[in-house]
């Protein structure tokens, strides 16, 4: 048993576990479908470019974890909190509903386990940024741009992720979140969230010029490379992510031009490179056919293996306690549909992503991350992180006041291609129905909780009220970081 004397002895030790590299086999699979098989120390896992290789994709699969992207931070807890789902009997996410983060200790686990694998990637991000400058001679073509503009852009990623939920969105000169840019073991310095936003932005700007030759940029999206490292690059932290990164943290920082540069870059390639889902894509008879995830729009999304199950687990297996329901009243509310309300009678999110239980209270089943038998694979497996839409939505906030019928065109041109068929005329509720459209596109995928803290909502779409910023927006951190971490105090010289 380790026996701590000191304080800092302990933390220390806490970070320095933070450390697990996952190392990948190439062989003939695709890198998509890769697992980790071993552990290397450092300085013989970067002696070769395959070696870079594989650290990268090895934090692309730790993103992939239940405890983070692979549920709590997409369709798991961070989008139960804000009340879609009919939650009451769930034996998960009860607590989590009701905003129990003190006084659940099943929440504050999960919530300590967000925090702890959160560092943990970026402590794998940090080991292969700490190496990279120093073996450039090892790598091909461009490929030492391109994998430290994707670590770079993960490390901005993951951090704005963690001051989302970790720290005030109302008060940015409070203390916030360490900002960690090396793999270290002291403990690391805690920036308020004016700082933080800072230290992202400057990230930000590398990792961009780091991608000035990727080729998304060209519209090249896979079949890249013979070993299948540069296939898939909207399953990769690519050029257009990082841009998309950026008009998030401007918009979270105020910076209404910047987020209207950087959407407006994205959007004005958008139609050749993540054009809009079609028709016959969602509608399609076979639901092996059926694009559930509107896959073509995907800026940055993750393969993750194991979804079927998953989707089987939290969506699709009626009357299971783990199940995810939407309630029907609240359905009918947030789509429009019902009660002689007929806007989103043909909202694709409602008619081909939706299924109605046969049987008692009638609630909803998600299909969003349905795999069928033989399901197609350029739609397989896939879980979106930034779409195509939300940069539509971000143009239409930023132009509220300035420009609403350009704000109103916005919006109904994510409408119009989600089948609804009447267009927004009321420039007086822009704001609401933005609120709606983040509420409509982005169940299952956590996006709804951030723009409401952003924005300050004292009350959920659903009809949850907020008591106050702290009960619901701001994450606890694990005991040990408030006991121990480097918190300012009246000596700012640390």
């Amino acid at each position: 048993m380790l026996i701590f004397k000191r304080p800092e002895m302990k933390k220390r030790m806490i970070y320095s576990l933070l450390l697990v590299l996952v190392v990948m086999t190439s062989s003939c699979e695709s890198w998509l479908d890769v697992q980790p098989r071993t552990k290397v120390k450092s300085d013989e896992l970067f002696k070769t470019e395959a070696g870079f290789k594989d650290a990268l994709i090895g934090v692309y699969t730790l993103m992939k974890a239940e405890a983070l992207y692979g549920r709590e931070l997409s369709y798991g807890f961070v989008d139960v909190v804000t009340g879609p789902y009919a939650a009451f009997n769930n034996t998960v996410y009860y607590d989590v509903s009701q905003w129990k983060y003190l006084t659940s200790t099943t929440v504050r686990s999960q919530i300590d386990a967000i925090w702890m694998k959160m560092y943990n990637l970026l402590a794998n991000v940090n080991n292969l940024l700490d190496n990279i400058d120093d073996r450039q001679s090892v790598f091909t073509g461009d490929n030492y741009n391109i994998i430290k503009g994707e670590a770079l852009g993960l490390r901005a990623y993951i951090h704005f992720d963690l001051l989302r939920l970790f720290a005030s969105a109302v008060d940015l000169d409070k203390e916030a979140i360490p900002y960690v840019q090396k793999l270290q073991i002291e403990v690391p310095h805690v920036y308020t969230g004016r700082e933080v936003l800072a230290l992202l932005n400057e990230d930000i700007k590398n990792a961009l010029v780091c991608l000035e030759k990727d080729p998304v940029r060209e519209g090249k999206l896979k079949d890249l490379s013979g070993d299948g490292f540069m296939n898939a690059r909207q399953m990769r932290f690519n050029y257009f992510a990082v841009k998309a990164l950026q008009a998030r943290v401007a918009m979270w920082g105020d910076d209404l031009e910047t987020a209207k540069s950087a959407a407006g870059e994205i959007l004005a390639i958008a139609d050749d490179i993540f054009p809009w889902v079609t028709t016959d894509a969602v509608s399609a008879p076979e639901d092996k056919n059926r694009d559930f995830t509107f896959s073509t729009e995907h800026i940055f999304a993750l393969h993750v293996k194991d979804l079927k199950d998953l989707a089987n687990t939290w969506f699709l297996t009626d009357g299971s306690k783990n199940q995810l329901y939407c309630q029907n009243y609240t359905m009918q509310q947030w789509y429009e549909i019902g009660r002689g309300n007929a806007v989103g009678g043909n909202d694709y999110r409602v008619n081909y992503i939706m299924k109605q239980q046969e049987t008692g209270a009638r609630n909803y089943m998600i299909r969003k991350y349905y795999q069928p038998e033989s399901y197609q694979a350029d739609y397989a497996k896939r879980l979106p992180l930034i779409r195509r839409s939300e940069m539509a939505y971000i143009m239409a906030e930023c132009l509220i006041g300035e420009d609403d019928d350009k704000a109103l065109e916005y919006l109904n041109e994510v409408r119009r291609h989600r089948g609804i068929v009447s267009d927004l005329t009321n420039t007086a509720t822009l704001r609401d129905e933005v609120t709606k459209e983040y509420a409509k596109e982005f169940l299952a995928e956590g996006q709804l909780f951030y723009y409401c803290k952003r924005n300050e909502m004292t009350k959920f779409p659903y009809g949850y009220q907020v008591a106050t910023e702290e009960n619901v927006y701001v994450l606890p951190k694990p005991d040990l970081e408030i006991e121990f971490g480097d918190y300012y105090t009246t000596d700012n010289s640390k």
